[in-house]
């Protein structure tokens, strides 16, 4: 078990079928550390507490505790903070794609490529916040745009040639699934031999299921759900209305007209996901106001609730204040709902079928790749 905790698989299955499928976690609640600190110092902690998806948590963080003390919207500097968010969400998803997809297609992981991303990342605060803090009370907006529209060039350069192989644009421009045939034909892109493979081995409807996409919840009717109900069993197993949903990238970007046209035949199984995740890594550095999901915040009581887009799906936040120190933190990741022992992981491994013990291995780790937890995971059958 590492420090961050990790999510165990445990498949049963029997001449190829699954017949049950068990998850669970050991992810630590991290926001037992915020209790009994003034928001000043939640804002300074948060950013230690994670590793990954740090934007979205210290973001989330910011917008609640504003909420909670009654501030005023900052509406400039917060279309700055989404753009740190979303360039986050591209930071993650080629992290994943320059590491994890060449192993599974039995290639070296692209270091150098990792290298070159991290680089670039590390440099965006600064070119929009003075002295690189984007999530204080006291952030001061400061946007150098000459720098900024450079990097952009940059980074999109970096992803075109090592995930695209140059043809990022070609890839941005498809709209249904022929014309994503002809370019895997043309392209020897780490992106095209991954959807290849998945077209090869009869994959692209693997691990489909009917959990649908998480619906948008509004956040007075979020906020006393959370007060209402067992809020620790809600942040460690989330369900809304009952049921449970997926949040995602393919839950956030189905209206695409290629993910619209690869939905209708594959449903929510492994072709569509990889594709959300490609289309969210090409499209983003581009088109950084144009986000399907922009982030949220209510206030009430000393109380307040963020949702914000994380690379993985919407992630929450609720505080609560008394005499001006947290008597209460709930964080609720994708995670929690994706990983969830009855949500879309587990529905999608229980629709597996294979010829052997090796191959439904192989099958439930290309599909855990493209549900993509927070954590490291385990799968014992």
């Amino acid at each position: 078990m590492t420090p961050a905790g990790e999510i165990a698989i445990e498949l049963t299955h029997r001449a190829g079928q699954v017949e049950a499928v068990k998850i669970g976690s050991t992810r630590p609640e991290a926001a037992r550390v915020l209790v009994g600190k003034t928001p000043e110092q939640v804002l300074d902690t948060v950013p230690l507490l994670f590793s990954l998806c740090g934007t979205a948590q210290a973001y989330a963080a910011l917008l609640a505790c504003r909420a909670a003390l009654g501030l005023a919207a900052e509406p400039e500097a917060d279309t700055a903070r989404q753009c740190l968010l979303q360039l986050e969400t591209v930071r993650e998803h080629a992290w994943r794609i320059l590491l994890d997809w060449p192993v599974l297609l039995g290639r070296t992981a692209d270091k150098a490529a990792v290298a070159g991303l991290l680089k670039l990342d590390r440099q965006f605060k600064s070119c929009l916040f003075g002295e690189g803090e984007a999530f204080r009370l006291s952030s001061r907006l400061q946007i150098d745009e000459v720098r900024l529209q450079g990097l952009l060039a940059e980074l999109t350069d970096l992803i075109d040639q090592a995930i695209f192989a140059g043809g990022l644009h070609g890839f941005l421009a498809i709209s249904d699934e022929a014309q994503l045939g002809a370019w895997l034909n043309a392209n020897p892109a780490l992106a095209a031999g991954l959807l290849n493979v998945s077209y090869q081995r009869h994959w692209p409807a693997l691990g489909h299921s009917l959990v649908a996409g998480l619906p948008a919840l509004d956040p007075a009717e979020l906020n006393r759900h959370m007060q209402n109900s067992d809020c620790s069993a809600f942040c460690r197993l989330p369900q809304w209305q009952g049921c449970c949903f997926e949040s995602t990238p393919l839950s956030r970007r189905q209206t695409s007209p290629l993910l619209a046209d690869l939905c209708s035949r594959y449903g929510n199984g492994l072709l569509p996901r990889f594709v959300a995740v490609l289309l969210e890594v090409a499209a983003i550095p581009q088109g950084l106001a144009a986000s399907l999901e922009t982030s949220q915040a209510y206030g009430a009581d000393g109380v307040g609730l963020a949702q914000v887009p994380a690379a993985r799906g919407l992630l929450i936040h609720r505080l609560a204040l008394h005499q001006g120190r947290v008597y209460d933190y709930r964080i609720v990741a994708p995670t929690e709902w994706n990983f969830h022992p009855d949500g879309v992981l587990a529905q999608g491994l229980m629709a597996l079928q294979a010829a052997d013990a090796d191959d439904l291995r192989q099958q439930a780790e290309w599909l855990i790749h493209a549900v993509d937890p927070c954590v490291a995971y385990r799968v014992t059958s």
